[in-house]
């Protein structure tokens, strides 16, 4: 872990119930706590993860539940019954602390009353949205707590409060199969994600419509989603040249994405991050996407792909990202490995055990 210790250190990593660790197909969080959990254990440190019975780890496994609450609950139950459930494994967790030299929670706001008299020092990564009313009423009110943003877009909606930030430590994956695979014909244009509002599905298939391209969705509905999805999108999939194709498993991602001549990202949200974009240009496959939440941050204009205002400049730079080399969306792609992200965490560690002052910049 760097210098000043010896061996490794006692991780307790607290995953969202939701999802497998690692899911197997769509899925954020979990993956990013996948690939975590095997870097630090492969770097020599002893972690637990707290998860569902069925994840994979090469960390030691303390299950929480038999199985992902998505599998077994509709909307309605998971709402009622998932707030319970993490809070007993919070309980759990905090009842075996002096197991562990540091607990890092991935439950945003469920942690923080534990954060706040815990003994062992806890770092709480927040993956979801800060700019919403209720969550910028709650985390102020935790002023000695160790966040972590997963970009330094993400935390500006908390610009004024008084936020202990210990580091923005960005996503980072294992993309090594998405590196070695081989780059496809480039015949099309891809989408990777949910069918949702937010991620805009619907202006894809516009822009491939309006730029002559084939198109070609991979694709989760949540349930919450389905209404959606019939009404709005179902409707498009008529339109010509465009492919629907599901939801990918892991193992169809990287051939999927490097067979695309670029990867559409018309997500209109403020997203902290998105991990299709690291995956796409691990595949050596261009983006054009829009300018919202963290994509400056992940796309070099110009060069791995490009960055657009609206529909129109989006339609207007397919044609020139699909000529971006695939070598240098590979190398930007590097930059957001599991290992680069392990080694920042270690960072972050280093300091909470240390109980010193928390550094409000971008972990190195």
């Amino acid at each position: 872990m760097g210098a000043g210790y010896v061996g490794g250190v006692r991780i307790a990593q607290v995953a969202p119930l939701f999802e497998d660790v690692p899911p197997p197909g769509y899925g954020g969080t979990e993956r990013v706590i996948a690939g975590l959990c095997d870097s630090l254990v492969a770097a020599g440190h002893d972690v637990t993860l707290f998860a569902t019975a069925t994840s994979q780890t090469s960390a030691s496994l303390a299950p929480a539940v038999a199985a992902p609450l998505r599998e077994r609950m509709d909307s309605d139950e998971i709402a009622n019954v998932a707030p319970h459930l993490h809070l007993r494994m919070l309980a759990d967790v905090a009842a075996n602390a002096g197991e562990f030299d540091i607990v890092h929670s991935h439950l945003d706001l469920l942690a923080l009353p534990f954060a706040e008299v815990a003994d062992t020092p806890m770092v709480v990564t927040l993956h979801g949205r800060l700019d919403i009313a209720e969550v910028q009423r709650v985390l102020p009110l935790y002023r000695d707590v160790s966040f972590v943003s997963i970009s330094d877009e993400q935390r500006r909606a908390l610009d004024g409060n008084p936020i202990q930030w210990a580091a923005t430590v960005p996503n980072g994956l294992d993309l090594s199969r998405y590196l070695a695979e081989p780059r496809g014909a480039g015949d099309y244009l891809a989408f990777v994600g949910r069918f949702c509002p937010d991620k805009r599905p619907d202006l894809a298939i516009e822009i491939a419509s309006r730029t002559g391209w084939p198109l070609r969705l991979a694709a989760k509905v949540d349930p919450t989603d389905e209404e959606y999805f019939r009404d709005e999108i179902e409707p498009l999939l008529a339109t010509p040249n465009v492919e629907y194709f599901g939801e990918l498993c892991e193992d169809d991602k990287p051939a999927f994405y490097a067979g695309a001549a670029a990867t559409l990202f018309p997500s209109d949200w403020p997203e902290p991050f998105g991990l299709v974009l690291i995956e796409s240009l691990a595949a050596g496959t261009p983006v054009v996407a829009l300018r919202r939440g963290a994509v400056p941050e992940i796309i070099e204009h110009a060069t791995s792909g490009y960055i657009c205002d609206d529909v129109d400049d989006m339609v207007e730079s397919v044609e020139r990202a699909v000529m971006l080399d695939s070598g240098e969306c590979r190398a930007r792609a590097g930059e957001f490995s599991v290992d680069r992200m392990r080694q920042r965490y270690e960072a972050v560690y280093k300091v909470a055990l240390a109980g010193g002052a928390t550094a409000s910049g971008s972990a190195a």
